[in-house]
C-alpha cells in the first residue's frame, strides 16, 4: 500500500463509504471531509442522511452487502476503475467481506483491516465469550450447546429466564435478536426454532459451519444501561486510545440503537483486559465494546469491530476515530502516534449524546401506550435540558444541515412501509 503525506490535503487519497443509512457512516463522512478527504458514498436510497452531507463529494450505486458475491465483485470493479480509495466498514457484513477478501481488495484500496480469523473470533459471540473469559473479562453465564441433549442440560445448569439468540448477525437473514425463555419446557423448542431459522451466506458458513447453532445466555437484570468502551488500537497493540460512555435509553427500549448516552470514566481494569483481548485475537482498528451492568459487575456482550452508530459522540469528545483509521491505512506510524496523542489530550468529559428526533418519538410513543410514567418523561426532559449547549446529535450539525432534513424523510418512509412494527418499537417497554 502506498504511503501518502498527511501534510497537504492535495495529496490525501479519497475515501469510499458504504451503508449510507447508518449514522456511523454520516459521522465518518463528516470527520474525513473536515480533514480534507474527498468522500464517495455508495447509496441507493435518496433519504439516507449521509447522502445529503456537504462532505460527500459524489454518490454511486452498489449492491447490498447482504449479497456478498455481488457486493465484493462491485468493490473490485470500483477499485480497478478508481484505485487508491481508503475503504473502511460501517457494518459487520462489510467488515467481514473486506477482511475475507483483503488480498484482492488491497491491490486497489487502502485498507486497515484485521485478518478474517480475528473477525471470526469477535463476531461469533460464542468464540468471543471464550476469548473474553480467557483474558479475565466478565461475561454473562453462557452455554453453546451442539445438540438437543446439551440444550436440556444447559436448562438445568443456567438460571431462568434465559435468552436463546444467534451467535452472530453477520451476513445473516431472518435471525432476529433472540427470544426470552421463562421455563425449561420452552427452552428446547425455542432453540430448535432459532437454529432452523438461521440463514447465513455461504461466505460465512463455509468458514464457520457451527454458526447456525444458537447460544443460550442468562438474562441481564438491566438491559437499559450499557457501558461502552469505544476506541482504536493498532496492530501492535501499542497505539491505543479509548473513551467510555453509558447508554441510558434505546429505541426500542432495552435493545437496538442507543438514543441517549452520557460520558463515563474508563474502567482501567476493563481497558487493560480489553486490550489483551484484541492482542490475543489479532484485532486492529476501530472498536465499540458493549458491557451490561449486572450489579457491581460489567459483563461483555458484544464487540463491533468497525465504525458504529454513536461514533459522533467520541468525535465531539476529541477522539476522531474515522481519521485515526484513515491515518493508519496510510501506514505512516509516526503520524498515527501523533494523532492518538492529540486525541488523548483533547477529551471532553461534560457532554451527552441525544439523538433528538428518535428520542422525541419514543417519549411520545411511551406516553400514548402508558409504558412510561409522566414523572419519568419529565425526568428525561429535565436531564436533556441540563446538557443544553453540550449535546451531540448524530444527525444535526450547524454547518451540515441537510442530513437532519433527510432524517425526517427517512423516519416517514419507515413508518409508511411498516406502520405496525414502527409503532410497536415506540410503544414497547421492557417492564
Amino acid at each position: 500500500m502506498v504511503t501518502d503525506s498527511l501534510d497537504s490535503n492535495e495529496h490525501r487519497p479519497p475515501a469510499l463509504l458504504v451503508d449510507a443509512m447508518w449514522y456511523g457512516t454520516l459521522a465518518a463522512a463528516r470527520d474525513l471531509g473536515a480533514h480534507g478527504v474527498e468522500v464517495t458514498l455508495a447509496s441507493d436510497s435518496w433519504v439516507a442522511p449521509a447522502r445529503w452531507s456537504r462532505h460527500v463529494t459524489r454518490t454511486v450505486s452498489c449492491p447490498s452487502s447482504k449479497d456478498a458475491a455481488a457486493f465484493v465483485a462491485w468493490l473490485l470493479r470500483f477499485g480497478a476503475a478508481h484505485p487508491g480509495h481508503f475503504l473502511y466498514p460501517t457494518s459487520d457484513d462489510v467488515a467481514w467481506l473486506i477482511a475475507a477478501h483483503s488480498e484482492a481488495l488491497s491491490r486497489s484500496f487502502r485498507l486497515y483491516t484485521p485478518p478474517i480469523e480475528s473477525l471470526v473470533r469477535l463476531l461469533d459471540k460464542g468464540r468471543l465469550i471464550e476469548d473474553a473469559r480467557a483474558v479475565g473479562l466478565d461475561v454473562p453465564p453462557t452455554s453453546l450447546p451442539r445438540n438437543e441433549t446439551e440444550v436440556e442440560q444447559s436448562g438445568r445448569e443456567l438460571a431462568f429466564p434465559l435468552y436463546v439468540k444467534p451467535r452472530a448477525q453477520v451476513l445473516g437473514r431472518g435471525l432476529g435478536k433472540g427470544v426470552r425463555v421463562e421455563k425449561l419446557a420452552a427452552l428446547l423448542p425455542s432453540w430448535q426454532v432459532q437454529r432452523n431459522a438461521a440463514n447465513y451466506d455461504a461466505e460465512v458458513i463455509d468458514r464457520v459451519p457451527d454458526l447456525r447453532l444458537p447460544l443460550i445466555q442468562s438474562c441481564a437484570s438491566n438491559m437499559e444501561r450499557i457501558y461502552s468502551v469505544d476506541g482504536f488500537i493498532d496492530e501492535t497493540g501499542e497505539i491505543y486510545a479509548s473513551l467510555a460512555s453509558l447508554e441510558l435509553l434505546h429505541r426500542p427500549r432495552a435493545s437496538s440503537a442507543a438514543i441517549i448516552i452520557e460520558h463515563a470514566e474508563t474502567d482501567p481494569v476493563i481497558e487493560q483486559r480489553l486490550r489483551r483481548l484484541f492482542q490475543t485475537t489479532g484485532f486492529c482498528g476501530v472498536f465499540d465494546a458493549e458491557f451490561i451492568e449486572c450489579g457491581a459487575h460489567k459483563q461483555l456482550i458484544d464487540i463491533n469491530p468497525r465504525f458504529y452508530g454513536h461514533m459522533a459522540f467520541e468525535m465531539d469528545r476529541g477522539l476522531h476515530l474515522p481519521w485515526l483509521a484513515y491515518v493508519a491505512a496510510t501506514r505512516d506510524r509516526e503520524a498515527l502516534k501523533a494523532e492518538v496523542e492529540k486525541a488523548k489530550a483533547a477529551h471532553v468529559a461534560r457532554r451527552a449524546y441525544v439523538h433528538r428526533l428518535p428520542t422525541a418519538l419514543l417519549l411520545a410513543g411511551q406516553r400514548l401506550s402508558g409504558a412510561m410514567s409522566g414523572e419519568d418523561r419529565f425526568r428525561w426532559r429535565r436531564w436533556i435540558s441540563e446538557y443544553r449547549g453540550s449535546i451531540t446529535d448524530p444527525a444535526h450539525a450547524v454547518d451540515d444541515p441537510a442530513p437532519r432534513i433527510a432524517e425526517v424523510a427517512m423516519e416517514a418512509v419507515a413508518f409508511m412501509r411498516h406502520p405496525r412494527a414502527y409503532l410497536r418499537a415506540l410503544w414497547w417497554s421492557p417492564d
